[in-house]
């Protein structure tokens, strides 16, 4: 009756560590403390990229605007350039060319000319 029970014993052990085996398992499984951990990192990760998202979103429109802004800035100095551009043409226009020597010289001939025309109008009136 012995030798029929060491039988018994084997097949007991065997399910024995068998059913430790399944309750390893289990347990490794029940433990999810450690994947909610990596979910609550895994969620955190995701908001913190959410927010990336949206900030750089108002910075790309910032920035849209301030290039719109730039341009429309720069279509508005392009035109007060031309019309200053114009004046100064304009102006640049009634510039008397040549020297003050050579101003000097005609007013010193139109001055030697009035004297003549004074001196012979003396001279008509003095007759």
């Amino acid at each position: 009756m012995r030798h029929s029970q060491t039988s018994l014993k084997v097949d007991i052990a065997q399910r024995c560590a068998a059913l430790n085996q399944k309750k390893a398992t289990l347990d490794t499984k029940a433990d999810i403390s450690a994947s909610i951990k990596r979910l609550d990192l895994l969620e955190k990760e995701l908001a913190d990229l959410k927010e990336k998202v949206r900030t750089t979103q108002r910075l790309i429109q910032e920035e849209k605007t301030s290039i719109a802004n730039s341009k429309q800035e720069a279509q508005e100095m392009t035109e007060q350039i031309r019309v200053e551009f114009a004046e100064i043409c304009t102006l640049s226009q009634q510039i008397v060319t040549g020297d003050d020597k050579d101003d000097e010289a005609i007013i010193a001939r139109a001055d030697a000319v009035c004297a003549e025309a004074i001196h012979a109008i003396e001279e008509l009136l003095n007759q």
